[in-house]
């Protein structure tokens, strides 16, 4: 037996193998809720299995830690419980030491498995390839695999740097999920058996994105605050719990460490691999690295960038700044959001910069040894949380946008509707509304999240929401 019919082999999954693989290191259980994305994934399986959807082809992308594996593995659970057992895992970071990547997988099987025709094997079969990028020719390979392999089920995880800049063709091809970090009710779902409020979240988005005003809003939340009032109230230590998940455990790999110090160390290890590992993969004329994690610094202090006074203080030019961030943002180190207004505004002026995951921008800062609730950075934080939210909701929808206009007063975020915009204002105790009212926006309503109080307020035309309401959509 080749070398390489022996891994193919042993790269079928058991139930044992998918058992232990979901075992859980630290609860030592599969007990614990997969999480917001499993239901879009096993929808999209349930397409090809039941209706022969023409999708058959995803790429789960994401920040690394997010849990795109575990996903990986839930998936291969439930393929191999509901439909086929004839499921392969391929692990390319593993894999390429024996120098085998995607085109060596696919000719390795249709020589062993397939009488050395790939296209007329019949079985249903699951190829699931875990760090795809890890493969220089992933895309290009994986095309021929797709066009050639007709009954072929294909799941693969990677960077969303790399996985998004693949080949046109490939992109027809595949359907790119993508797998941001944790909201709060998935944290809680660690450690909690509390069951989770899918239609009230749906309820509570409707109400809070789509209201024809601030009444409508205030009226349409009191249906369903007692539900969430019911859901909070199981969840012991609520506040210390908001304040932990958002300083520390929104990655899901760090989700269940104690240990801040840890938990800092560990992300910024995870911020290097992407700069220095990840970075150099998505571009052949890599930038001056060390650039990156300087940029990365002077956002975490302030996420507005004066591009001509930063360049002089780290002595590199516009051009390069610009090129880093663009890079930093493809890697999903960064959420960029850019002005309001129209197409000459979102060119020309300064965007705004904040970090996919809060406890990132905490890790860039920790070698400052900042105390863990300073209020100025908390802020910045929670500020984090929100734009990392909002992305969850609007996904590649590019209507959120923040308003910089000089000479007066301007909200913290705008959500751009069909109708006038929503205004968001986000603070630890805000609640002034003037940044709403003064502002010379026209608005269908204005919302101001506040981390302290615990009541829902009507303003007028404002609504404060308390900020366990809104980190439950």
């Amino acid at each position: 037996m080749t070398e390489l019919q022996q891994i193919l082999e042993n790269s079928k999954l058991t139930a044992e193998k998918i058992k232990a693989n979901l075992l859980h290191p630290v609860l030592n259980t599969t007990d614990y809720k997969p999480r917001e994305f499993f239901d879009e994934i096993t929808e999209v399986s349930d397409n090809y299995f039941n209706r022969k959807s023409a999708i058959r082809m995803i790429g789960l992308a994401g920040l690394r830690g997010v849990g795109k594996t575990t996903l990986l593995w839930q998936t291969a659970d439930y393929i191999y419980k509901n439909y086929t057992q004839n499921i392969y895992f391929f692990h390319l970071a593993d894999l390429k030491n024996y120098n085998i990547g995607v085109r060596e997988i696919h000719k390795g099987f249709e020589k062993y498995f397939a009488n050395g025709e790939l296209w007329s094997y019949k079985k249903q079969i699951i190829f699931l390839f875990d760090e795809v990028h890890e493969d220089p020719n992933w895309a290009s390979d994986l095309k021929i695999l797709y066009d050639l392999f007709r009954s072929v089920f294909v799941i693969a995880t990677g960077s969303s740097a790399l996985l998004l800049q693949s080949t046109a063709d490939l992109v027809t091809r595949m359907l790119i999920q993508h797998v941001y970090p944790l909201n709060f009710s998935e944290y809680i779902g660690f450690t909690h058996s509390i069951e989770q409020l899918k239609e009230t979240t749906q309820n509570l988005q409707t109400i809070l994105l789509q209201s024809d005003n601030a009444t409508e809003l205030f009226q349409q939340f009191k249906k369903i605050q007692t539900k969430l009032d019911d859901y909070n109230s199981k969840i012991d230590n609520i506040d210390t719990r908001i304040l932990n998940y958002i300083v520390y455990h929104n990655i899901t790999r760090f989700s269940l460490e104690q240990n801040k110090e840890h938990i800092n160390r560990l992300i910024s290890d995870l911020i290097r691999r992407v700069i220095y590992e990840d970075i150099p993969k998505l571009t052949k004329q890599v930038p001056n690295l060390k650039n990156a994690e300087k940029i990365l610094y002077r956002i975490a202090a302030s996420d507005e960038i004066n591009l001509q006074s930063l360049s002089q203080t780290i002595g590199i030019s516009q051009k390069e700044i610009n090129d880093n961030l663009g890079i930093l943002e493809k890697a999903e180190l960064l959420n960029v959001l850019y002005p309001y207004g129209g197409i000459d505004s979102k060119i020309n002026k300064t965007k705004k910069y904040f970090f996919m995951s809060p406890s990132i921008r905490k890790a860039v800062l920790s070698p400052l040894k900042i105390k863990e609730v300073d209020n100025n950075l908390y802020a910045k934080m929670l500020e984090d949380t929100v734009v990392l939210y909002l992305k969850r909701i609007f996904r590649d929808w590019h209507n959120i946008s923040f308003s910089s206009a000089k000479g007066q007063k301007n909200p913290d975020l705008i959500i751009e509707t069909i109708d006038k915009p929503i205004l968001l204002e986000i603070g630890i105790n805000k609640n002034t509304t003037k940044q709403i009212v003064k502002s010379r926006i026209k608005y269908k309503y204005g919302i101001v999240i506040n981390s302290k109080i615990d009541k829902i307020e009507l303003h007028n035309d404002i609504v404060i929401i308390p900020l366990k309401y809104f980190l439950l959509l």
